[in-house]
Parts: structure tokens; sequence; C-alpha cells
């Protein structure tokens, strides 16, 4: 019974998923090398005017203070935007936008701004100027909304450059090229389904995506079961390890889903878990995910250093944001196409430098009375791997004795931090570890790495594909079946004689 069932349900899934599971391996593999377009941090500091000294001639807090009473002050930064600095006041209500003198200012964006802007990005001539209402297939991150709408900027330069610029504040949203967008055509787009009907809606498409991979879960398993299954019952036969299969298609897909069939089984449970929690049964969250260890409530009578004596000191500084670590103040400021964080606490400009004091008081504030340990690692480990994007060495490792076996890595540099419990300790296997490969070891190997994920990629590919033409010629001989039935039930001449 379990046999025919696993038999049946193999050979009724297997074609569509096969489909489905070649696309997947192979565009797997391009996004190895070209992943989907995003503007970086390093673009948009390079591109961001330097803040004049001149333009700061008096107190803004008092003017902040002012204009935001009874509101809480999420966050705040010094820019300059179209030759004049301007502060940029979040509250828990609104956002307030104050010149350098300390005056209420409204941003126009207008067709000059909007040059202006493009002008730091491409040297090309612009051809036209789009208004998006809606989100397009580049921006399709829910973060974009809030930002609608958008303009974006065309450019005859070699690359076909699109910019993408938020009209409210100014900012730059996303930056692509002709090649980026046409690698992500045959990439990242049908490799994550970025398909903007299907993609507007977030629940809608990370299920879609969550049911197709646990069909090809379905797939898988019934596939090994089936491979193995004919395997042992050819050994009992004939007392020989070997296929059963005599057609050559039937002989590759069999032997290739044995050898490759378990990767598609890992694959598929870390694809279903791409845009999902691990469930709690799996592995139970304790206590909340610690927050608040940087943030942006702002509280001036803590800040001693005054910002403008940074801008006295450096020449090329591009933004200011002020934030805190923990409850010390901090100042993280852009100066050319880096941002370096500042200690704000004292009244001398240096960069901030966390000791252990700081991060106790972290942990006392977010576990209160518990045991932990504190070292400082200079090398990466599997729960700290760089991937897409660099993490900063050495960096304290904080190992806290709670239930959930939290772990912290906390850059003392500018407190950036990364919180590890048990419940993600198993998404980093399941998810990371099963479907890039991200196992330190590995990463320490990049040229085995790469070998590994090509042979898996490509095997797994060979096994949908064959999966693919005996699914063609399986239902090619249902619909000769079914053609007969048909033809012998209505007694038609034409139908008769039936291939």
């Amino acid at each position: 019974m379990i046999r025919r069932l696993f038999y049946s349900l193999h050979r009724f899934f297997g074609f569509i998923i096969c489909l489905l599971l070649s696309m997947w391996f192979i565009t797997g593999l391009v996004i190895i090398y070209h992943p989907f377009p995003n503007v970086t941090n390093e673009q948009k500091y390079a591109n961001l005017e330097t803040i004049h000294q001149k333009d700061l001639s008096v107190n803004i807090i008092d003017s902040i203070s002012r204009i935001a009473a009874n509101e809480k002050i999420k966050k705040i930064t010094l820019e300059q935007f179209q030759g004049q600095a301007r502060y940029n006041i979040k509250t828990d209500k609104r956002l307030y936008q104050l010149s350098a003198e300390g005056t209420r200012s409204e941003i126009r964006i207008d067709i000059n701004s909007i040059q202006n802007i493009a002008s730091k990005w491409s040297q090309g001539s612009i051809s036209k100027i789009d208004t998006l209402v809606e989100r397009d297939i580049w921006i399709m991150y829910n973060r974009y909304m809030k930002e609608l709408p958008i303009y974006k900027v065309h450019f005859n330069d070699e690359e076909k450059h699109q910019l993408y610029i938020s009209s409210g504040t100014g900012e730059v949203q996303q930056f692509t090229s002709f090649s980026q967008r046409a690698w992500a055509y045959i990439g990242a787009i049908p490799h994550k389904f970025y398909i903007p009907a299907l993609r507007k809606d977030t629940r809608v498409w990370a299920d879609t995506v969550t049911v197709l991979s646990l069909i090809s879960l379905l797939v898988g398993i019934t596939g090994l079961y089936v491979g193995i299954d004919a395997c042992v019952r050819r050994y009992r036969r004939k007392r020989r390890i070997q296929s059963p299969y005599k057609r050559k298609a039937y002989r590759w897909h069999h032997i290739l889903g044995i050898i490759f069939g378990f990767f598609i089984i890992t694959w598929s449970i870390s694809g279903a878990l791409s845009l999902r929690k691990v469930p709690q049964w799996m592995a139970k969250t304790h206590n909340p995910i610690p927050m608040g260890i940087k943030g942006k409530a702002i509280s001036f009578d803590k800040y001693i250093l005054d910002h403008k004596d940074i801008l006295k000191q450096y020449d090329e500084v591009k933004q200011i944001e002020w934030s805190y670590f923990q409850g010390k103040p901090v100042y993280n400021v852009v100066i050319g196409n880096q941002q370096v964080s500042f200690d704000a606490s004292t009244s001398v400009v240096q960069g901030l430098n966390l000791i252990e004091a700081d991060i106790k008081k972290v942990i006392y504030n977010n576990h209160g009375e518990v045991d932990f340990a504190i070292e400082t690692i200079s090398d990466y480990e599997n729960y700290y791997i760089p991937w897409t994007r660099s993490l900063a060495l050495p960096v304290y490792k904080v190992t806290v004795a709670d239930p959930d076996n939290s772990i912290y890595y906390i850059n003392p540099k500018n407190g950036d931090y990364k919180y590890i419990n048990d419940n993600r300790k198993v998404r980093k296997w399941l998810f990371f570890g099963l479907h890039y490969f991200h196992i330190k070891w590995l990463i320490d190997r990049p040229i085995l790495w790469t070998i590994v994920v090509w042979t898996l990629a490509l095997g797994c590919t060979c096994v949908s594909l064959t999966g693919v033409w005996l699914g063609i010629r399986y239902y090619k001989r249902k619909l000769r079946k079914i053609k007969r039935i048909i033809c012998s039930s209505n007694k038609n001449r034409k139908c008769q004689k039936v291939e």
C-alpha cells in the first residue's frame, strides 16, 4: 500500500516539480555570482554631499527640543542636501526637517533636484524620468512603500543605469545597471519568485514559495524511496546491486536520484524555511529576543561632545547620526565613504571603543543576574561568518547561561551586534547550512566550497532534467490511453487508428 502510494505520488508530482527544481538549481548557481542588485551603503556614502562647517551657527538642540516637544525623538541625522545643511528629526509621530539656522524647512524634490542627485551617480545624460506610484520589480520590498511616489531616472550611459529617488526625502533607494538587471532575470528573479503580481503581497508570496518547497520535499522523499526500493527488489531477485531499468533515461534518473536525492531533500527543506521562522516545537524561544542594545531614542543631556567639534576636526564629513549603545551616546559619522562611530559621552573627539564594563551592562539589562562569559575573538566561527557583507574582527563574544543559550557578538568600534539563540542556531544549520553550505570549514576553503556546490547543483539538475523527460513520456502514454478510451466509446472511425 505504502509502496504503491509513493510510486503514484512520485509520478504525479514529478514532472512539474522536476521542472521547478531544474530552474531552482540553475538559477541558484547564477545567484552565487550575480545576486539581486541593491544599492550599497558605500555607494550612498560616496555620493553624499560634504557638510559645510560655516552653515552651522546656531544651537540646533534648542530648536529641535522646541519643535519636537512632547514627542519621543527616535532618530536625528545631519547632512548636506542641495547645498544646504539640514537636520532630519524623526519622532514617534512624524518627520521634521530643520535648516542650519534652526527653522522648519520643507524638502521640494523638483526636476532640478532630481538632475543634481542623478549627476552624482552617473555621468550619462538622462533619457527620461518616470514617477512610480507603485513598486516595480526592482523595488519590491515593503520598506519602499513609505517612499512612494518614487522617481525612476533612466540614463543614456553605456550601462543603461536606472536610479530610484524618494520623492519625500531625496534619498536614493536603488541603482541598477543593464547587466545587473539581465543577470537578475535569469537568476534571482525566477529563483526567488520575484513576480510583481505575486511579490506585492508578502504573505501570498511567502506561502507560495513554502508550499512549492514542501511539494518538492515530498517528491524528493518519494523519489529516494522509489529508487532504493527498486534496488532492493532487484537485489532480492538477481543478488546484484544495480539499476533494474534498461532504458537509458530511466537508468540515469534512477542512479543519479539515489546519489543526489538526499541533497534534493535538504535543499527543499532549506527552501521551505527560507521565508519562515523555525517553529517553536523544533527549538523553543524561552525569552523575547533582546532589543535596545543599539537604538535611536535620543536624550540630549547625555551628549557631552558637540557634533560641531567633529566637523572641525575632519574635512570630509557627509553625515552625522545621533545614536547610542545601551545608554552610551554615540555619533555615527560618515567620513568619505566609510562610517565611523564616536563616543559622545566625553568632550574629546575620539572613536568609540567599548570596554567589558559596557558589555556587562548589556547582559545585566537584558538578562538580569545570570552567569555569562566574555571573550575577544579574532577569527570567524560557525555562528559568526561573513557572507553577503563583511563582519568586523576582533569582536566580543558573550556566552550567556540562560534557557535560550544566548550568544552575542559585539563590535567594540561601533556597537553593531549579532544575537544567536537556540532557535536561530537551528535556522543557521537548516537554512544557511543546508542551502548555502555556509559552514566555516567549507567557507575557509573557497575552492572546495565551489567544487562541492557546483557538483551537487549540477547533479541535482541532471536528476531533475531526466525527470522532466520521463514525465513528458509518462503523460504522452496517458494521453494515448485516454484517446483510445474515447475513440472506443464513441466508435468514431477517424479515431480507430491510434499511434
